[in-house]
């Protein structure tokens, strides 16, 4: 429509204010993989907000670990390397250690290493992993939340660029509402985002130092600009609190209108 302007980013330094009981997330037990920045440290916070106990997984930024934790009440840091096959149980096997068990599992950590094997592992099979190691305490306690982060580049016809990336998000999709299915009768809720350009360390390109080629992508979105991490944590925190008791099998795509 002629003259329609969107608004800016909501300020949401602490968006869960308010909703603690209503969300049931206090004392819950949250693991958060690339928890390190961008979108998993802005979860980590906002799970930290409402009450949670929270594993902060990181790969390799001790430094920017640690700021998390530093905003984290109750938290401890998990190192290890999700690209690596075979690493994904023994990161489960610490964090249930320390917590005790879990109620909450956000699969966060993704990127595009040079490997193709590497890219499936750590957007695919970790993540699938380290949901079947949490599986038994899930079905134990009969409930649980898993929120899966994809991307809009599995929705996409194709992508040449992306190739592997996509096709590991894809499945990643396809893994979340087979979970759901088998986990229903269980109380077990296993739901994703779908976020399209968010404004993170991911989207700041070596070979676009200016930000012009990423200027230029923003440009297609109808609303104008990419997200902040802190967006689509909102629906990450959402999708794993009693707010969403009756979602799951859900895709949520939050990608400014495209």
């Amino acid at each position: 429509m002629p003259g329609l302007a969107f608004p800016g980013p909501v300020a949401l330094s602490r968006p869960m204010d308010g909703l603690t009981n209503s969300a049931g997330l206090q004392g819950k037990r949250a693991l958060v993989t690339g928890a390190g920045r961008g979108i998993g440290a802005a979860t980590a916070r906002l799970l930290a907000d409402a009450g949670c106990r929270v594993g902060i997984h990181y790969r390799v930024d001790r430094e920017s670990a640690e700021s998390v934790l530093a905003a984290c009440p109750d938290s401890a840091l998990f190192a290890a390397d999700l690209a690596i096959p075979g690493t994904a149980p023994g990161l489960m096997d610490a964090f249930l250690e320390w917590a005790g068990g879990i109620d909450i599992l956000v699969n966060n950590a993704g990127g595009v290493p040079s490997a193709a094997g590497a890219v499936r592992s750590l957007n695919l099979d970790s993540p699938v992993a380290l949901i079947e190691a949490a599986w038994p305490q899930f079905q134990a306690q009969k409930g649980g939340a898993i929120v899966n982060v994809s991307s809009t580049v599995a929705g996409r016809a194709a992508s040449a660029r992306l190739a592997h990336y996509s096709m590991a998000k894809a499945g990643l999709e396809q893994a979340t509402r087979n979970f759901a299915l088998a986990g229903a009768p269980d109380g077990i809720r296993v739901n994703a985002v779908r976020p399209g350009v968010v404004d993170t360390d991911l989207n700041r390109w070596p070979d676009d130092a200016d930000r012009a080629r990423f200027g230029a992508r923003v440009a297609r979105i109808p609303v104008g600009r990419a997200a902040t991490p802190e967006e689509i944590a909102v629906a990450v925190v959402f999708l794993a609190s009693d707010l969403a008791s009756y979602t799951t099998g859900t895709i949520l795509t939050l990608a400014g209108g495209e």
